[in-house]
């Protein structure tokens, strides 16, 4: 069964540091709720992005790089991957 957030908060030690140190963010005004949302989605990007290589081999269907160009697109602008990877 998976734990929720607040279960996961008080038992492991690692989700509660991360949960400690973005709310410590928004307490001291640093960054809104929103804007801590949007950091940890271009977090996950970000990481996706460097993983992906990996993952996308020649063959793939045309609507996996289009899927990835859009990502790319909302990061960084007209970036855009080769579709002979």
């Amino acid at each position: 069964m998976m734990k929720t957030p607040r279960e996961k908060y008080y038992n492991d030690p690692n989700y509660n540091s991360l949960v400690k140190v973005l709310l410590s963010q928004i307490q001291k005004c640093q960054f809104t709720p929103s804007e801590l949302r949007e950091a940890v989605i271009l977090a996950c990007i970000l990481y996706e992005e460097q993983n992906v290589r990996e993952m996308v081999a020649p063959g793939y269907p045309e609507n996996v790089l289009d899927s990835l160009n859009i990502i790319r697109d909302w990061t960084y602008g007209n970036v855009r991957y080769d579709k002979g990877l």
